[in-house]
């Protein structure tokens, strides 16, 4: 049986996006929101199995069924990552067990003046089956641009991130230790007094914060995920605040940790509201705990 030809192909697609760099950046990072975004055509497509090991030497697993039965598979490794600028990835696509492509590609991320991102993706692939599917990738990855649009458009999120020159265990500690977590958290000027810290999966933290003005606040946060040194999902509890889910995302760069903050209000009107304190206030909390991790 002779050989299939292997033909190579690329493609560049560029986007402007409202969002800041680190939100679209945190959309590539976070398994969930990735979720959102990263899919086969859902009236078509059903997920069998998702996985997301987001670090330099770490893979990326989708799996999934279309309607007739037909199966895709997705496998990545990752290749370079820097922070709200730049990664690289070589990935395989398989369909119905048939080794389709190979590629490499490479996203690059570009702080716009008014605030935006302007994200470039290229994609240069070998395809094994001896057919050029060029056409038809790319406009599957267009569709998938055109959903993390709509993702990063949603008005219910708030997201905030910062890579501090400490390792992964260091800063994991910080937010994972109720001792360290108390020296540290909150805005600035805010006095913090832990009454319970249960870091597990329906557990508690409850806890008292002063402002700088003497007003005090009094909050409870409901644990619902927590995997060690990489990720920690909370609920806040009503009616003492806000109604949002919060993740909070650990990537280990070297001897550099990125840390993701992801809020997703049950209200985009409360969201809106409450966005410009919310985005200072983390600011100033990766202050506080870039300070802590110096001294620490």
């Amino acid at each position: 049986m002779p050989s299939r030809p292997i033909l190579h192909s690329s493609f560049t697609i560029e986007r402007q996006y409202r969002a800041d760099v680190a939100r679209v950046f945190a959309a590539w990072a976070d398994i969930e929101t990735k979720a959102r975004w990263f899919m086969g055509p859902p009236d078509t497509w059903t997920l069998v199995e998702r996985g997301l090991d987001f670090r330099v030497g770490g893979a990326e697993r989708l799996h999934g069924r279309f309607g007739g039965g037909r199966e895709s598979l997705y496998e990545a490794r990752f290749h370079a990552i820097e922070p709200g600028v730049r990664l690289a990835y070589v990935y395989d696509m398989f369909v119905n067990g048939t080794h389709l492509s190979v590629s490499l590609a490479s996203v690059e991320f570009h702080a716009g003046d008014s605030g935006g991102t302007r994200m470039v993706y290229t994609e240069q692939v070998a395809f094994l089956d001896g057919e050029d599917g060029t056409r038809s990738r790319e406009h599957g990855t267009d569709a998938h641009f055109d959903r993390l649009g709509s993702i990063l458009d949603d008005a219910h999120d708030i997201v905030s991130a910062r890579t501090f020159a400490a390792p992964l265990a260091r800063v994991y500690a910080a937010h994972s230790t109720s001792e360290q977590l108390v020296s540290w958290w909150g805005p600035a000027g805010f006095v913090n007094e832990i009454h319970q810290y249960d870091l597990q999966a329906g557990g508690l933290w409850r806890l008292s914060m002063r402002a700088p003005d003497g007003s005090e606040h009094h909050l409870t946060k409901r644990f619902l995920e927590v995997r060690p040194g990489e990720r920690i999902v909370l609920r806040q509890e009503v009616p003492a605040g806000h109604a949002f889910t919060m993740t909070m995302t650990f990537l280990p760069m070297g001897d550099t940790t990125h840390v993701v903050w992801a809020l997703r209000f049950d209200s985009a009107d409360e969201a809106a509201a409450v966005r410009p304190f919310v985005e200072a206030a983390n600011e100033q909390n990766f202050d506080r705990l870039a300070a802590f991790l110096y001294v620490l």
